[in-house]
């Protein structure tokens, strides 16, 4: 869910910086405004290398942890048959 919000938030972020990069070009002051492109390369740059770390952290935890959250109802079930599975071999 985390990563979802985020991709979310990225995509919103630079849907935002293209139409605002879109009404440069329109009108025509596009010369003007490359030291805050430059500003905003920059800190869409810093903003992906800072989210980054966070999102493969979310992501290994997903791969690791979904197999016990599907297996999970199952373990009362396999412990119910373990146990009669123990009872019967005496």
């Amino acid at each position: 869910m985390v990563e979802l919000a985020v991709i979310l938030l990225l995509l919103g972020a630079f849907l935002l910086f293209f139409k605002l990069l879109a009404v440069i070009f329109k009108a025509g002051i596009f010369v003007l405004t490359i030291p805050l492109q430059i500003v905003g390369a920059l800190l869409a740059v810093l903003l992906v290398v800072t989210l980054l770390p966070f999102a493969l952290v979310a992501g290994v935890l997903t791969v690791v942890l979904a197999p016990l959250f599907v297996l999970g109802p199952l373990l009362p079930l396999a412990l119910v048959f373990f146990g009669l599975y123990l009872v019967m071999r005496r």
